[in-house]
């Protein structure tokens, strides 16, 4: 397996020999297309040459006797190539020019490498020479000999500063991510405390945004799970003793016998109970990937089991029931949610005062649902507002009450199952009002949050 480092080294790498293979590629046939123009050019000035050669020699021919003959033109006559062998004939196949000194001279004597010149219709002799190349002239060698030096600089020093920039820029980009790494294996192993840096590459910035998000998280999670722990143990504690204490004076003979000390016992195991089984709920409920049972429910027969619940707490505390469904039918988990507003409503009728009114309220749209409850009663403190959801918390207007402590709690999980939330607000002029509001797309809460 690859490092970062190594894998952008290798990817910068990669792209800079691709650029250079097209390049050279490039330049290769800009090159071959160079020399194939030059030697056309080049032909064509060997054959002008020989052209004005013949000329030449016709007009010395006619200026001659008949059994005359024109001495052949030697190497450094006007209009003589002088970088390949060159060889005029005349239609007789006698040779007229040469580019070779007489004691060097050998003809290109193959009769197919001879290319007439011609005028209008008729022939005015024959050429022959050699394949024209670039490299043939010296000033032409030297400079095809400065240029491939210059190329293999260029070359070298672009393969040093694509080195060494693939160096830089790999080290820039894997240096922040190695340390983003690191304290991300440090919070999988449990060191919370050091926030981890970001660096200037936005990914990676990202990154440790989130890792610095999670670690922050897992801090307040655990100090959850720390003051949890200790609510559960304090809350356990008191019936405990309270029961230990009670059978043990019962024992011992301090307290007689008697069925009232006995109910007060068991009511008091009761609350045990009670409390074991919403911690329980609220453990499932929290698992991960919790599915919902979503389902349309008819908001009437929604409110009619809540009222026929708990209709004979309502009549012991000579409270009204008031129920308000502004919709005919909603989204949701039937269970849990009816489970969610029996808790509010619990709640209402233990702070409500005496002789006064319950209501409960389903508005809502196709966006979204309101499950609302309204109840008359002390008026809750807005600083204790936002602590009424955490697990087992009890404000001081609700320490003298039964419950768990995790009424609100339980309903708050099922509200974000559902992706919803759950608010409240109070005061003496509107009472206090706790909604649970839940969207009604199912596709979007047909998992666990």
């Amino acid at each position: 397996m690859y490092s970062l480092f190594q894998r952008s080294f290798l990817a910068f790498l990669a792209g800079y020999t691709v650029l250079l293979v097209i390049l050279g590629g490039s330049i290769a046939i800009g090159y071959r297309q160079s020399m194939q123009a030059w030697s056309a050019q080049r032909s064509g000035m060997i054959e002008q040459s020989a052209r004005e050669l013949l000329r030449e020699h016709a007009g010395e021919r006619r200026g001659m006797g008949p059994q005359s003959q024109a001495h052949p033109r030697s190497p450094g006559h006007a209009g003589m190539p002088g970088d390949t062998p060159f060889f005029v004939y005349d239609t007789d196949g006698n040779v007229i020019a040469s580019s070779l000194p007489e004691g060097r001279r050998r003809e290109l004597s193959v009769p197919d490498e001879r290319r007439p010149i011609r005028s209008e219709d008729r022939i005015l002799g024959y050429y022959a020479a050699a394949p024209a190349a670039f490299r043939n002239d010296a000033a032409n060698r030297a400079l095809t000999e400065a240029l491939l030096r210059a190329a293999a600089a260029g070359i070298a020093l672009g393969i040093a500063a694509a080195l060494a920039a693939a160096w830089g820029f790999s080290r820039s980009l894997a240096a922040p991510a190695a340390r983003v790494a690191s304290g991300i294996d440090l919070i999988a192993h449990g060191s919370l405390a050091a926030p981890i840096p970001g660096g200037r590459t936005r990914e990676i910035a990202r990154i440790a945004q989130a890792a610095n998000l999670l670690a922050q998280r897992l801090r307040s999670e655990q100090q959850l799970r720390s003051q949890w722990a200790q609510d559960v143990t304090h809350d356990l504690r008191t019936p405990v003793a309270s029961i230990r204490t009670q059978l043990e004076a019962i024992v011992d003979g301090v307290y007689p016998l008697e069925p009232a000390r006995i109910s007060g016992t068991l009511q008091e195991l009761a609350r045990v109970e009670h409390l074991i089984a919403d911690l329980d709920e609220l453990m499932r409920l929290e698992e991960p990937g919790r599915p919902l049972q979503t389902d349309r429910i008819p908001a009437a027969g929604f409110t009619d089991a809540l009222r026929q619940r708990f209709e004979l707490e309502l009549q012991q505390r000579s409270l009204e029931w008031r129920t308000s469904p502004g919709i005919s039918e909603f989204i949701g988990d039937h269970d849990l949610l009816l489970r969610a507003v029996s808790n509010l409503i619990a709640n209402a009728i233990r702070h409500a005062a005496p002789a006064s009114t319950i209501d409960l309220e389903i508005t809502g749209s196709r966006e979204s649902v309101r499950l609302l409850v309204r109840n008359q009663g002390e008026v809750v403190p807005d600083e204790e507002i936002p602590h009424l959801f955490e697990r087992l918390y009890r404000g001081e207007y609700a320490r003298g009450t039964a419950g768990s402590g995790l009424g609100l709690t339980i309903a708050r999980r099922i509200a974000e199952l559902h992706h919803g939330s759950i608010s409240m607000h109070s005061s003496r002029a509107s009472g206090t009002v706790v909604t649970i509001e839940i969207p009604q797309h199912p596709a979007s809460f047909t998992e666990s949050s």
